[in-house]
């Protein structure tokens, strides 16, 4: 989760047309998704094992570089979905933008704390920050929003930010900068693995934050109107895959191999076994309005929003939840 920027965004506006078909006929769906993450397998699960092609379309997936490149990609017709965090939406509403969320991804507050010392054996104790330097990313990027929410959520006494750049709170860790660090995978598992390091807190342990819509299929009402049968094939595809990680955790560990080269096998298994554990993915991929509110909470606590609940901002104005129910009897009867 970032700060959202809008400005010349919002003038580009969403470009539905005609879907096109592919040399097998199937029809073609572009997913522009923020990174290459292990956040997003079932989206990599749906493609290798083919389940985008028993229903009836061709996805080719784009990555953006970030959330708001991923969804400016939709809002200028050149993707018909993203994969971010949803907030992207309910802020482009407060702007007069258009947007809906289809379908959940990653369905747990997926942010991991590192550490020398090991934490109790449920990882949900927030007294492991007291007293502590804690490296996070600059505000108001996830990490710093996450803890200093815990900070105040749970009255926590005496602790201390030490705001790092991205992508180095473990290296602040390892040189003595900080006590505990917050990171994602698959960052968290080669600290675990290949330096030594301990999970000492886990975000979706604790009850106060699961479900939570961390991670989501995004599109736009008009692509849904016309399109609708690609649509609801992309959505049963991603539940299918979604449950397919939960079935073959070791299929699914070869298949995120191939999408991570450059990591040790021994990281990636890591990695989606705690992602399984953490119930991270989305067994049924409807966003629920507990999930939603979760996740708006944090936004409003970092001023990405303006207001919750607000017309822009409801559950009812940015959450579709019938393709996901239509996947869910698909899949189930499947």
């Amino acid at each position: 989760m970032i700060a959202v920027t809008t400005g010349t965004v919002l003038l580009a506006t969403a470009c539905a047309g005609e879907p096109s078909q592919s040399a097998d006929g199937t029809t073609t769906v572009r997913i522009s998704q923020a990174f290459q993450s292990l956040l997003y397998l079932p989206l990599y699960v749906a493609q290798e094992n083919g389940y985008f092609e028993e229903q009836g379309v061709t996805v080719d997936i784009a990555t953006g570089g970030g959330g708001t490149q991923s969804w400016t990609a939709v809002l200028g017709g050149s993707a018909d979905f993203s994969i971010q965090d949803p907030v992207f939406v309910p802020k482009f509403h407060e702007n007069g933008g258009p947007g809906v969320v289809v379908a959940a991804i990653q369905n747990a507050p997926s942010v991991f704390v590192i550490g020398r010392d090991g934490g109790n054996a449920t990882l949900d104790d927030p007294s492991v920050f007291e007293g502590k330097k804690v490296a996070v990313s600059p505000q108001p990027d996830t990490s710093w929003a996450f803890m200093k929410y815990l900070i105040d959520q749970k009255g926590i006494k005496d602790v201390t930010m030490v705001n790092v750049a991205l992508g180095s709170e473990l290296a602040a860790v390892a040189g003595g900068q900080a006590d505990l660090a917050l990171s994602f995978e698959p960052t968290v598992s080669q600290a675990v693995v290949d330096q030594g390091l301990k999970v000492v807190y886990s975000f979706p342990a604790n009850p106060d934050w699961f479900p939570f819509a961390f991670s989501s299929l995004t599109t736009t009402k008009d692509y849904l109107q016309e399109n609708r049968d690609a649509a609801q094939g992309v959505v049963t595809a991603i539940a299918k895959a979604s449950r397919f990680i939960y079935a073959d955790p070791d299929a699914t560990i070869e298949i995120a191999a191939q999408y991570f080269p450059d990591l040790s096998r021994d990281v990636v298994a890591a990695a989606v076994q705690r992602e399984i554990e953490a119930k991270g993915y989305a067994e049924d991929v409807t966003v629920t309005r507990e999930s939603w509110d979760r996740n708006m909470e944090i936004a409003l606590f970092t001023k990405n929003i303006a207001a919750y609940p607000s017309d822009a901002t409801s559950y009812e104005n940015n959450v579709n939840t019938e393709l996901a129910g239509r996947a869910r009897e698909i899949v189930e009867v499947g």
